[in-house]
């Protein structure tokens, strides 16, 4: 048929003036070749209202509408109201007329959406039409797979309501996956961020809090039945559909249960907050250990099975048969997923997942900052031992604070000569040993901190600063450790006399006591030697053994030059050194219950630290040695208390806040948020 130089073929078009429906007529999509169709054609369809008609359009806009008609229907130059007049005619006549070619209407329905699809308008209508197309043929409309896509509808979209209508149909309660499709269908649900980027972690985990509340299922009951109207994109009719789902109940009319079903919605979203964070951060880490530790502990095992059990396996490379072992903080982290920085120095939040890590396999580590340790360099010395849960303790109690300052302490003794060996580092761990007050995990936890600590000795200067925080019974404690260090060696030179005279007069104890505790010592090493009997060890752990070539000619230990043939002696008696700990978790070990937070301004630190915040953001910046004073009046290491405050600002806002120097200073775009948060708090 032509329509002036436009020749249409093909049919699936009405052809007149009008077109009868309901109780009148329309012409909106029936094609009159008594209208103009003429001038330059408005491809764009520029001049087309928003429903369009074609006895109303312009005659550019019939032109443009011919020659599209006249292409084939598929040049996507075409403005898409050329083709919803197209689609009208469609409507009719598969729910007006109901003609025999209801198969190839649908058939080019499907072909204009692959085509004009990324039209969202055209996208829902042409969807909507599929779905009554089917149902009015006697099919079921296809249902879409769990999805974090959003229909943007105003209401719950045709499959779904059809899909839960029939499982009601079957059984009164619905699973929890069909109870997550209900609640993902309501057009007043939201889904935040963590949901969206880790919808698989999500729906595992709705799968799990719904068992854990509905665990025969969710009920629902419901009067109304699903009664469908397809109501025409050209809005020239509405046509009842009919068929069983007439005595299906309609899920979207029900309300009662959505509003708890939607708390779940947003109480699973926050459980996999920091796990999503994580991953927008660093996507390949998905699957890594150190992002199985941000999961909520039951949904670790069913999520990250494979990621945990690699895990444990590398870890098993280092502790062995006998569960304990050593290797460089740097192998350990990178067994884990986390990233090591080129320059070595371990962040204090890395260093916290990777404790995390390794709790939830069991293992413990020293050092580990969570329990009073510093945190390693990455090519320093860790200890990890099995521990139920990582062995955790509380390392603010008296007798474990104690006797790790005792190891310190002990350690700059062994090494004011210059030399640490191991008969020093085997009186320390005897020491530990006999420490009556200590529960098995502590004793572990602190001669696996002696063994790194022999090998890493501490800042002499940080160790001193601290001993002013203990009581005086805590201060003549250490004294004792580090006299019974030094007096057990056969010669005690003058540089260990003066350590030890340094180290009383820091703990405000007498000079006196040096002399006449290494005179102590010297007369129970003649009378009586202690050894440590090598027919009581235990086989030998495997602990990785580095070449000679890979350890440095020399490592200088803040200010004390410890040779490097001396500590490859010292790891590899690390293996003797670990047997010691075989009948440490003979005892049952009891979680300490956790010392009761200082509440403060700024939620998460206690109060000094929140002061320290304050002045910072107040001042903006301020000298190190101005940093320093004001932190000491606090009573905070200003080293210490510099990484605390970094580790709050990485949980909140995923930076530092403070850039350390010559100048101390707080982080311009973090100011407001800290002043946001005093504000809040007031």
């Amino acid at each position: 048929m032509k329509f002036g130089n436009a020749q249409l073929s093909g049919g699936m078009f009405y052809y007149g003036d009008w077109l009868p429906v309901a109780d009148g007529g329309t012409r909106q999509y029936a094609i009159n070749p008594r209208l103009p169709a003429s001038g330059a054609a408005d491809v764009e369809g520029r001049t087309m209202p928003y429903w369009p008609s074609y006895a109303e359009i312009s005659p550019a806009a019939r032109r443009a509408f011919l020659d599209w008609m006249a292409g084939g229907r598929r040049n996507p130059a075409y403005g898409v109201g050329l083709v919803f007049l197209f689609f009208y005619g469609l409507e009719h006549r598969l729910f007006v007329e109901g003609g025999d070619d209801a198969p190839l209407v649908v058939r080019e329905v499907e072909r204009l959406l692959a085509i004009y699809g990324a039209n969202n308008s055209f996208h829902g209508y042409a969807v909507n039409f599929l779905c009554f197309a089917r149902l009015a043929q006697g099919g079921r409309p296809d249902l879409q797979k769990l999805s974090p896509e959003r229909s943007g509808g105003a209401e719950m979209d045709l499959p779904t309501r059809l899909y839960l209508g029939e499982r009601l149909a079957a059984s009164p309660t619905l699973s929890a996956e069909d109870a997550l499709r209900w609640v993902l269908a309501m057009p007043d649900t939201y889904l935040r961020t963590p949901a969206v980027r880790c919808f698989d972690e999500f729906v595992e985990l709705w799968r799990l809090r719904f068992a854990q509340r509905f665990p025969s299922g969710l009920p629902v009951a419901g009067k109304d039945r699903i009664s469908l109207q397809y109501r025409a994109a050209s809005g020239a009719f509405d046509v009842e559909v009919r068929g069983p789902h007439e005595q299906y109940v309609d899920v979207s009319r029900i309300t009662k249960p959505m509003p708890g079903l939607q708390k779940m919605v947003a109480d699973c979203t926050d459980e996999l907050d920091a796990f999503s964070r994580l991953v927008g951060r660093r996507p390949s880490a998905r699957n890594a250990m150190a992002a199985a530790t941000l999961l909520p502990s039951d949904l670790q095992q069913s999520m990250t099975s494979g990621a945990i059990a690699d895990f444990r396996r590398q870890i098993e490379t280092v502790t062995g048969n006998q569960g304990r072992g050593s290797s460089t903080a740097q192998i350990v982290l990178e067994m884990a997923g986390i990233d090591v920085p080129a320059d070595g120095k371990i962040p204090a939040a890395s260093a916290d997942e990777l404790g995390r890590a390794l709790d939830l396999i069991g293992v413990a580590i020293e050092p580990d900052r969570r329990y009073g340790s510093s945190v390693p360099r990455a090519d320093e010395q860790v200890f990890v031992f099995k521990a139920p849960n990582g062995g955790p303790v509380d390392p603010a109690r008296t007798p474990f604070r104690a006797m790790r300052a005792q190891v310190e302490v002990a350690v700059l003794a062994a090494a004011a000569d210059g030399d640490a060996s191991y008969e020093e580092l085997q009186r320390t761990i005897t020491r530990i040993r006999s420490a009556p007050d200590l529960s098995g995990v502590e004793q572990a936890r602190l001669i696996a901190f002696a063994v790194t600590t022999f090998n890493s000795p501490p800042k002499q200067a940080r160790v001193m600063r601290r001993l002013a925080e203990t009581t005086e019974s805590e201060r003549q404690a250490i004294a004792d450790a580090a006299v019974a260090v030094i007096g057990g060696n056969r010669n005690v030179d003058a540089g260990e006399v003066k350590f030890l005279e340094r180290l009383h007069k820091s703990l405000g104890l007498p000079k006196e006591r040096v002399y006449s505790g290494l005179h102590s010592a010297a007369a129970q090493r003649s009378d009586d030697p202690v050894p440590i009997s090598e027919e009581a060890r235990a086989a030998g752990v495997p602990i990785p053994k580095e070449a000679p070539s890979q350890i440095p000619p020399a490592i200088s230990a803040r200010g004390i030059s410890i040779d490097a043939a001396r500590l490859a002696r010292t790891l590899r008696d690390t293996e003797a050194v670990s047997a010691l700990l075989s009948d440490i978790f003979a005892e049952e070990v009891v979680a300490p219950q956790p010392p009761p937070v200082e509440q403060a301004a700024l939620e998460g630190l206690d109060g000094p630290h929140t002061e320290l915040v304050e002045l910072l953001e107040l001042r903006g910046s301020m000298t190190r040695s101005e940093f320093e004073r004001h932190a000491k009046e606090m009573r905070l290491l200003p080293d210490g208390a510099i990484e605390r405050i970094n580790d709050w600002s990485f949980d909140r806002f995923d930076e530092p806040l403070i850039e350390d120097g010559e100048e101390v200073v707080v982080m311009p775009h973090l100011r407001g948020k800290i002043a946001e948060m005093k504000d809040k708090a007031a």
